[in-house]
């Protein structure tokens, strides 16, 4: 459920009282026209909206993004596939359940020496040791993400960041001092490209090596 998550990176939320108890069978209705559901939309400037969607709509937005998550699979890269401008390459996506965090392009690569505690699923027991990092992507707009979730205060100074999906985490922090600036960890995060797009050529440090 996405009850109680942040509302970032233009996601769309349901009202899961709304949510009819026959999902499959309202949403064939719904493309004649009836069965629709309450939905919350976050605009740019942070406020929130109910709109209303055909549940055969959002039938559809799911089953392709889950068939997108099956096409592509992320893998591990010992360099960050990176640009000129030190621009991402390729789709940022979570190491357990491949959801697309970031597009290609939506995060600079810096190097800052921050700790992080080791990564953990939200049903599993917290462990307090924590790992040094230093190779980040940096982000400068919520409205960047294509799926992130964002903890309550862990101290003071910061925040930690989730896969929405799957709540793997953390795989980066965001300091409250600096709000709109959002680092996601190299070390914790997977890569991948469509497999149309990756099967033409290679790209970012990748292409230069070779």
């Amino acid at each position: 459920s996405a009850a109680g998550r942040p509302l970032l990176g233009r996601r769309v939320y349901p009202s899961v009282e709304k949510f009819p108890t026959n999902f499959s069978k309202m949403a064939s209705q719904g493309a004649t026209g009836g069965g629709k559901v309450s939905v919350m939309v976050e605009n740019k400037d942070g406020s929130t909206a109910p709109m209303q969607f055909d549940l055969a709509q959002i039938m559809m937005a799911l089953r392709a993004q889950s068939s997108q998550k099956k096409k592509m699979k992320g893998e591990k890269l010992k360099d960050p596939p990176m640009d000129g401008d030190k621009k991402n390459t390729k789709f940022i996506l979570c190491t357990q359940c491949n959801s697309k965090i970031l597009k290609p392009g939506k995060s600079t690569y810096t190097e800052k020496k921050m700790s992080l505690h080791n990564m953990v699923m939200r049903e599993e027991k917290k462990s307090q040791s924590t790992q040094e990092l230093s190779k980040f992507w940096l982000v400068t707009s919520q409205f960047d993400f294509e799926n992130v979730g964002v903890s309550k205060n862990v101290s003071t100074a910061f925040k930690y960041l989730a896969c929405a999906d799957c709540d793997l985490g953390p795989i980066g922090i965001q300091f409250t001092n600096k709000p709109s600036e959002f680092y996601i960890a190299h070390d914790r995060v997977a890569y991948g490209m469509p497999p149309e797009t990756a099967e033409k050529k290679p790209s970012g440090s990748e292409a230069k090596s070779s």
